[in-house]
């Protein structure tokens, strides 16, 4: 009988030592996993943290380039004023050389040389 208990007391020392090995690899295996969550909810912050940035920088060029593009056409509009003006007046002055003499002889009056190297 005292064989038995002591074959019964071996089994259940086997089987408790059993599932204290297997508890503690389970509980290594939670402690890895915790771990591995918090490595990669770091890269996931990191990952927000440099999608914001890249945001705010595309926004920021978004708004630079409607900028540009209101400063590119407000200067086309400037350049097709100045075209058109320079054309009015180059259209008046023919205009005025073809019929006013007085302007046709002013017109034709040649530049002094002192005055003709300040305009290149």
């Amino acid at each position: 009988m005292t064989q038995v208990k002591l074959i019964v007391a071996a089994v259940l020392a086997v089987a408790f030592l059993g599932l204290f090995g297997a508890a503690a690899v389970y509980r290594g295996n939670a402690i890895a996993a915790e771990a591995e969550t918090a490595r990669v909810q770091g890269n996931l912050d990191r990952a927000v943290d440099a999608n914001a940035v890249s945001t705010d920088t595309i926004a920021r060029m978004q708004k630079q380039d409607a900028a540009n593009d209101k400063i590119a056409a407000d200067l086309a509009l400037k350049l097709a004023a100045a075209n058109s003006a320079l054309i009015d007046k180059t259209t008046a002055r023919a205009d005025l050389k073809g019929k006013d003499e007085n302007a046709r002889a002013y017109l034709n009056t040649p530049v002094p040389d002192s005055v003709r190297r300040l305009y290149p």
